[in-house]
């Protein structure tokens, strides 16, 4: 068994809409942090973590208000075999954003 857990994120961009975005995480389809506003610059403490056998679904959201839906902001999958190898960092892109998410994977 292997632990995922969230550290941070940061906003070097926010989606092509206007205004800040409303940002949430989903882990393997469940939502498990935000929705928060987040603004060009804006760094955000997630500290969320979930165990997991072989490997782990992250997706990164902006909220929208119905009808529109919301616009997916990147995703990845972390994996049991970068336990105890420190934190990581994965870059997200999605819909003309630029954002940083940071986690490690502990045994």
């Amino acid at each position: 068994m292997a632990t995922l857990t969230l550290n941070k994120i940061f906003c070097y961009n926010t989606t092509s809409g206007p205004g800040d975005d409303d940002v949430y995480i989903k882990v393997d389809g469940v939502r498990v942090w935000g929705e928060v506003e987040m603004g060009d610059s804006d760094g955000e403490e997630i500290g969320e973590s979930k165990d997991f056998r072989d490997k782990v679904k992250v997706t990164v959201y902006e909220g929208d208000d119905a009808p529109s839906p919301d616009d997916f902001l990147g995703g990845f999958w972390a994996h049991h075999s970068q336990a105890g190898s420190g934190e990581h960092a994965e870059t997200l892109n999605g819909d003309g954003s630029h954002y940083d998410i940071y986690y490690e994977v502990t045994s």
